[in-house]
């Protein structure tokens, strides 16, 4: 089940008047869990056999540690053994079975073996990333240990963020499990404006970009404007599309009573790939912050310690996001553009980088160190990728080029609306606050929301990209 399927919305409206009825705060995690089984259950029942197993195991790992607390370590690494096992296994076996066998065909042997075709989990990544930081951050003292299993696994199995994120830590999301929660009707106004920007940009930018993209990719020859142009659109597409279903997330979850974290912040906007991994999927890469790169050694030795680290933390990141080759190559080029950029910023003197002419012209040129990314992190097929990049970009024939402009005229037409998005949010909205326009501007803007994304959305209309990691 999706946000954006008619079965979501009939769910979400029976569990908000039940929830609210019932008032009591362990009849609600029970609705909770029921509603999480029904939503991610709802085309793949046995999904739930691992998403329950990974809870149990990590519950029973936590309770260990507080009643043998001198084997905390030994709970530990079997908590984290069979949590990577599960994802290893349906992640990453066939992934490492393809590549065996291209190394034996490589060297002209032959091998009976076969890949599996193993059926990956929709959102067995972020799970299990959430479930492994609850026993850490026990194992770490940061964390006392859960008695009830009830408010651990509405936790963790919670169905606003449970696909595709937020990944919440337990510090946040637990104690809101555990207390009582009141309906709020300004945070029910606000949830609603959220979800319903978040299904505009999933229904009416990105899936309206995606064809015109996915045409340019699957093409046996396109010219490097046309490549070029459609990454461009792929960079649209994926903000839209990705950070969309976190709003929703985070619009259903406050409507709920819950606060999710903050997972985009106008990445667009960094000034720097540090900064771009501090605005794009917040809850993810301060997962890997906190739980890899640090844990590797972060900045705490020299250039070549840091550069390690830095590496490790990434080039695992890009292996998260998919079993394929271009994904590790994605994480080795951020963790190289953040190795270089630290190397070139100690040599550009601060009045020039921190004024006004260097933050200016540090946005666009971050923008595109992005969008190269995307290119790399959209191609599966490492042969074409490397093919693109020897194409000229100002290359092609007129139909090639007329191709390319109309994928440009898509781009700016799905990025008009983030970008107005963008001044309501700094320039008009603070104008608004506190004045009687605000509740008439506000529900006008869910009107119009509503009404166009009902006219967008189809049947079978696209999964959210991340849901295949």
């Amino acid at each position: 089940m999706t946000f954006l399927q008619i079965e979501f919305v009939w769910l979400f409206l029976i569990v908000f008047a039940v929830y609210w009825t019932v008032r009591h705060r362990s009849f609600q995690n029970v609705l909770l869990v029921a509603a999480s089984a029904t939503f991610y259950g709802w085309v793949h029942p046995w999904f739930l056999i691992l998403l329950y197993s990974s809870a149990t195991l990590d519950y029973t790992m936590g309770r260990c540690m507080a009643r043998w607390p001198g084997r905390r370590k030994l709970f530990l690494a079997m908590s984290l053994i069979g949590d990577l096992s599960i994802l290893g296994y349906f992640k990453y076996c066939d992934f490492f079975l393809d590549n065996f066998v291209r190394i034996f065909t490589a060297l002209g042997m032959e091998t009976s073996v076969h890949t599996l075709g193993i059926f990956l989990p929709v959102g067995i990544s972020f799970y299990t990333f959430q479930t492994m930081s609850y026993t850490i951050d026990v194992y770490r003292g940061e964390l006392e240990p859960r008695k009830n299993f009830l408010d651990y696994i509405a936790f963790l199995s919670f169905f606003p963020q449970l696909v595709a994120g937020p990944v919440e830590r337990a510090s946040n999301l637990l104690p809101q499990m555990e207390r009582r929660r009141e309906f709020d009707l300004d945070r029910f106004r606000s949830g609603l404006g959220l979800a319903l920007w978040g299904g505009f940009k999933k229904a009416c930018i990105a899936d309206w970009i995606a064809p015109y993209v996915d045409k340019i990719f699957i093409h046996s020859d396109p010219s490097g404007a046309m490549i070029w142009a459609a990454t461009l659109g792929f960079t649209v597409q994926i903000l839209a599309d990705f950070s969309g279903y976190t709003d929703i997330a985070r619009g259903t979850a406050r409507m709920l009573g819950f606060e999710l974290s903050l997972n985009f912040d106008h990445p667009y906007l960094a000034r720097n790939p540090s900064d771009f991994w501090k605005r794009w999927h917040i809850t993810f890469s301060s997962w890997i912050r906190d739980y890899l790169y640090i844990p590797l050694g972060g900045s705490r030795g020299g250039g070549w310690a840091t550069f390690q680290a830095t590496a490790g933390a990434m080039l695992l990141s890009g292996l998260w996001h998919g079993a394929a080759w271009t994904f590790v190559l994605w994480g080795a080029f951020h963790a190289l553009l953040i190795t270089g950029y630290r190397f070139v910023a100690r040599r550009i003197p601060a009045s020039f980088r921190k004024g006004p002419v260097g933050r200016t012209l540090a946005v666009p040129l971050m923008f595109c160190f992005s969008v190269l990314g995307w290119m790399i992190f959209r191609e599966t097929h490492l042969d074409r990728l490397l093919h693109y990049w020897t194409l000229n970009p100002f290359g092609g024939t007129a139909d090639q080029w007329i191709a390319a402009l109309v994928m440009l005229g898509v781009v700016v037409v799905g990025a008009v609306p983030l970008v107005l998005a963008l001044v309501l949010e700094r320039v008009v909205l603070p104008r608004l606050e506190g004045t009687p326009w605000l509740l008439p501007a506000q529900t006008t803007v869910w009107a119009v929301l509503l009404v166009i994304v009902m006219a967008f959305v189809r049947d079978g209309a696209a999964d959210f990209i991340y849901f295949q990691f």
